[in-house]
């Protein structure tokens, strides 16, 4: 074989190799797509919290464990590990940017009005390690804060309320609650964001009204009933 056949032959057989190459990496990474309730975050740093979820397929639920605590999550809520997962768009999130859960409204029952978001964000508060600080630490943002606070067998629970934010007709309310059992300080923030009725023209949306919120707040505090300890026993969060 002559020098310029030798040198066509090395040159398919490094464009084989190459195109093998390039097609293993782009299978093993999926064209980046992020699987459901993956726990990469958008830093490349896993939540504190890892999901282990099972589906009830008569319901819609799904359940959803870290270890310690066990909730479900309805089939009008997403449930996300970053904010990236968050896939509704708001002025005001469903969640703050801290969490290790956010469950976030998706149902169409508010549809056409003012209503905005609705979420609630759990925060596995590693920086609140003993009983004192998870009872009386004001949520962030806050002071001179002083929460309700009680034990109900091996564990306790505070509740700071109201919570609140308003910016450029904008406006959100809220309840935060922290759970501490077995040396562990867990957050649960509860939020309903809406945009003000009145920046609207007469007539193009409806409202969102005190009984829609209710409905919604009702809502939200079903999901927080269903947050179970290791023994199955359930939080009795105030209501």
């Amino acid at each position: 074989m002559s020098k310029f056949g030798i040198v066509i032959v090395f040159i398919i057989v490094i464009a084989i190799l190459t195109a093998g190459v390039l097609w293993f990496v782009g299978a093993g990474n999926n064209g980046g797509a992020i699987a459901p309730n993956a726990s990469s975050t958008a830093s490349g740093t896993v939540p504190t919290l890892v999901l282990n979820t099972t589906t009830s397929t008569a319901s819609g639920t799904e359940s959803v464990s870290d270890g310690t605590i066990t909730f479900t999550v309805p089939s009008d809520f997403g449930l996300a590990v970053n904010q990236q997962q968050i896939l509704t768009k708001s002025y005001i999130p469903p969640c703050d940017p801290t969490f290790n859960y956010c469950l976030y409204y998706i149902g169409t029952a508010y549809q056409g009005t003012n209503f905005e978001s609705a979420g609630i964000r759990i925060d596995k508060r590693t920086d609140l390690t003993t009983q004192s600080s998870c009872m009386n630490t004001a949520p962030t943002g806050y002071s001179n804060f002083t929460p309700t606070s009680t034990t109900i067998g091996d564990y306790s629970v505070s509740e700071f309320t109201p919570l609140g934010d308003a910016a450029a007709g904008h406006f959100s309310s809220g309840t935060l609650y922290r759970v501490f059992y077995n040396g562990a300080c867990y957050e649960f923030e509860t939020r309903i964001g809406q945009t003000d009725y009145a920046n609207y023209p007469a007539g193009t949306i409806k409202q969102f009204t005190t009984a829609d919120e209710n409905a919604l707040q009702s809502e939200l505090h079903t999901i927080l009933d269903s947050i179970t300890l290791p023994n199955g026993e359930a939080i009795n969060f105030p209501s």
